[in-house]
């Protein structure tokens, strides 16, 4: 008699019939993708994490976990923008340099980060010192992630301030008005991985896009 109900309702109602199975497939069963990554803690939380609260990049999934298996602690991080990524990439490099914009917002992160992390407050502009705060470090940098403000002119500072093995990592990669730095990136003989998911807390298509050349540190 169950089955046959649930027979006759699925004939009825066939949306509605999905959207259980979904809910059921998805939300209740805790081996589903949303539950493993995070998405759901995330969710409560209201913030970036994974399933056990530890910090992640406001980035997709499929990304996050490329990085997680390698970056090593030989590397060297600069990124553009800060917060929760700058403890997660803390923990996996050698060491993490992030330019902010917003003080309020560097006086809130700064506490939470590791010896090995150093925020830099540089006040917002178009090309001008935000984006060129990836010299001022007077090295080279194995990774560069694009994640803040002015991002085409950040791309176009961190062709010439990446090391020999180095990335460069745009994230939102999806949006056209980030395109003239691709083509600059891409006339300069990079390559490019697009890596697409879900992302902490999202609920749309999010798209990152890895910059790479021949003997890169991630070995693409």
């Amino acid at each position: 008699m169950k089955a046959a109900l649930k027979v006759a309702f699925a004939r009825v109602a066939p949306e509605q019939t999905l959207y259980l199975r979904a809910y059921r497939l998805l939300l209740l069963n805790q081996k589903s993708y949303l539950h493993q990554t995070g998405w759901l803690r995330s969710l409560a939380d209201g913030r970036p994490v994974d399933r056990l609260g530890g910090e992640l990049p406001w980035m997709n999934y499929a990304v996050v976990r490329l990085l997680q298996d390698r970056l090593s602690s030989d590397l060297d991080l600069f990124e553009y923008g800060s917060g929760s990524s700058t403890a997660f990439f803390a923990k996996l490099v050698r060491r993490v340099t992030s330019v902010e914009h917003d003080q309020s917002w560097v006086e809130r992160v700064r506490p939470m980060l590791p010896a090995n992390a150093e925020l830099v407050f540089t006040p917002v502009d178009v090309d001008g010192g935000y984006c060129r705060a990836v010299h001022a470090t007077g090295r080279r940098h194995d990774v560069i992630v694009v994640d803040g403000r002015d991002r085409v002119n950040c791309l176009r500072q961190s062709a010439s301030a990446v090391s020999e093995r180095g990335v460069i990592l745009l994230d939102d990669s999806h949006r056209e008005s980030y395109g003239d730095g691709v083509a600059f990136l891409h006339e300069r003989g990079f390559r490019s991985l697009r890596v697409e998911g879900l992302k902490p807390t999202g609920t749309d298509v999010d798209c990152t896009t890895v910059f790479y050349r021949d003997g890169n540190c991630l070995n693409l």
